[in-house]
């Protein structure tokens, strides 16, 4: 994940603009030192200001990532109940960092590794909802959300999200995996002739992909 490009969130474009301003203080304050009475007194107060904004931010940020490596390391041990218990206390002290986004789609798998898919999907949707999009976690998010719906018996609705995924990644691997998952859910609804339809889109147009192969196997058995 740490390769990948993300867009500021919300949070810290707001973070940035309050700097921005602070910044802009101090350099009026020292333009116009002779025009304060104590004017080296406002120069000092409004660096620490913004020193001890930065300051508060970052180690909020590094306890949040804390937090997040413990997530893992309980999932990876098998303690489900302690990594969904320390990813909560994540989503609760730290909202908004990076690390909360991502522990929201953990929280999302950990529920539905449990079979709690309700619960799974809310975590999918509030990391929709609330967080700027990063291409690895939308994507992780949406497969999970359209995961949810199927298990959930939703299965007209899975085929459309999985159809969305496909339709946002044209020409990738994610696509032709979520082409071929709508495509079983087209089976499950009894639509033959929108299978087939998806199996050959894999088939033709996704070659280059070894799940192709996959595809064309389940053609012939149409």
């Amino acid at each position: 994940m740490s390769g990948e490009s993300q867009k500021l969130s919300k949070e810290e474009l707001r973070e940035d603009e309050f700097i921005e301003w602070l910044m802009h203080a101090v350099d009026y304050v020292r333009d116009n030192v002779q025009n304060f009475a104590i004017g080296a007194i406002a120069v000092v107060a409004v660096i620490l200001a913004v020193n001890f904004f930065i300051e508060s931010q970052e180690k909020s940020k590094v306890e949040a990532a804390a937090l997040l490596g413990d997530v893992v390391m309980a999932e990876q041990s098998g303690q489900i109940s302690e990594a969904i218990r320390i990813a909560d206390q994540l989503l609760a002290t730290y909202a908004g960092t990076p690390s909360a986004a991502q522990g929201t789609i953990l929280l999302g798998n950990l529920h539905f590794s449990q079979g709690r898919y309700a619960d799974a999907q809310r975590y999918f949707e509030m990391y929709l909802a609330e967080y700027e999009p990063v291409d690895v976690l939308i994507n992780a998010s949406q497969s999970g959300l359209a995961a949810c719906l199927e298990a959930q018996g939703q299965v007209a609705a899975a085929a459309k999200s999985y159809e969305d995924i496909a339709q946002r990644l044209p020409g990738s691997a994610q696509a032709a995996l979520a082409i071929m998952n709508a495509a079983r859910c087209y089976k499950l609804m009894g639509d033959s002739d929108k299978q087939r339809i998806l199996l050959k889109s894999v088939r033709d147009e996704y070659s280059r992909f070894p799940i192709a192969a996959r595809a064309r196997t389940e053609l012939e058995m149409l």
